[in-house]
């Protein structure tokens, strides 16, 4: 993996490591880069290192080895107090005998900034994340929503070089995180400093990164823009983990008679289309992996033309979710075990048990080498 060069006013790390004792390695040679005025963001399954790359960059944990620079100033082995980073938790951390006004300016008091300015900053990061009027109240007074904004201000008023946010929204209801994925997506915008955030949630990531990294058992799988991550998945588990519901993955066999190649699955066959084959050549005649995303199907009715091929299944079972259908269908294959997961128009008609004939995108193929599992380009 090509290492991040080194950015004036970012997060970078650098080849970094950490093991644990008992030999548990939490993070693998992890090189990563935080533009300034850039979010990007740490997702992955639990366990994978995100949040013990968090720490890493906050000074909590040693790294094992790597470097890692905040402002173009090598931080490795300083501790948390002289990275000038803010970091924001998942269960807010307030002291609940101070008002909001004195959790946001504690940290200002503690290296002894002047009560007129600490008052200013306050303020402006209290009308930044409008809660001026929360100012004299205590947390035990407060909501969810409005605790998690105290503590993005006590965050905002340090001017820290770095932020960096653990799961902030984890604890919040599902309306209450969209608000608040907007709300820290603006604040940002408006502060500019470099943020990492680590979440296990893919549609907050997709959704606030503008670049998003995935990890795997602490290795950096890939990192892009959600588009770029979507669109163009590096292997398997980048194309299974991304997409809800996850991309369907399927044996297939390709076989090749002249100009027209063919994925053959469960006793029918998907065309490929040219632009596929030249990548596709050295596995003639093999076994790969197809990948068919659940929005990229439509009901026969929808089918119009000949960019769609047919596949032939059996309703295992329908789901309304109101403004769409999610239907999981049995295809005729011993070797996919899972059913075949598509998202249809919310008025199609679909009966659990009914045979089924469904139009799948053909320009919206993935193949992937069954043995490595890296994309086939």
């Amino acid at each position: 993996m090509d290492r991040p060069e080194a950015t004036r006013g970012g997060i970078v790390l650098e080849g970094v490591g950490k093991e644990f004792l008992g030999g548990v390695v939490a993070v693998r040679d992890l090189s990563l880069a935080v533009e300034p005025g850039e979010f990007v963001v740490l997702v992955g399954p639990s366990g994978c290192g995100k949040s013990t790359t968090l720490r890493i960059v906050a000074g909590l944990e040693a790294v094992t080895v790597g470097e890692v620079r905040i402002a173009g100033r090598v931080v490795t082995g300083l501790p948390p107090r002289h990275r000038n980073v803010a970091m924001v938790f998942q269960n807010y951390a307030l002291y609940a005998h101070m008002t909001v006004r004195a959790n946001i300016g504690f940290g200002l008091k503690m290296v002894g900034t002047p009560k007129r300015e600490t008052r200013a900053r306050v303020d402006q990061a209290a009308d930044i994340l409008g809660i001026t009027n929360l100012l004299d109240r205590k947390p035990r007074q407060l909501s969810g929503g409005q605790r998690q904004r105290v503590a993005m201000g006590r965050a905002i008023v340090r001017e820290p070089a770095a932020f960096l946010m653990d799961e902030p929204l984890s604890n919040l209801d599902a309306k209450l995180r969209v608000e608040m994925r907007a709300e820290i997506t603006n604040v940002h915008r408006r502060i500019g400093a470099p943020t990492l955030y680590v979440t296990h949630d893919q549609t907050e990531a997709m959704t606030m990164g503008d670049r998003v990294a995935i990890l795997r058992d602490g290795a950096l799988e890939q990192i892009g823009t959600p588009l770029e991550l979507y669109e163009r998945p590096v292997n398997i588990f980048v194309a299974g983990f991304i997409g809800s519901p996850a991309m369907n993955l399927l044996p297939a066999k390709l076989d090749s008679s002249g100009d027209a190649w063919h994925a053959s699955i469960g006793g029918f066959r998907l065309l490929i289309p040219p632009k596929a084959r030249a990548a596709l050549r050295p596995f003639a005649g093999r076994e790969v992996l197809l990948g068919l995303r659940p929005e990229d199907f439509v009901s026969t009715d929808d089918v119009r033309d000949g960019k769609h091929g047919i596949i032939e299944a059996t309703v295992q079972r329908a789901e309304s979710l109101g403004s769409e259908l999610l239907v999981y269908l049995s295809i005729n294959d011993a070797a996919a075990s899972r059913p075949l997961t598509v998202r249809l128009d919310r008025r199609t008609a679909m009966r659990e048990g009914t045979p089924a004939r469904i139009g799948v995108d053909l320009q919206r193929l993935y193949f992937f080498d069954s043995h490595s599992g890296a994309a086939i380009r």
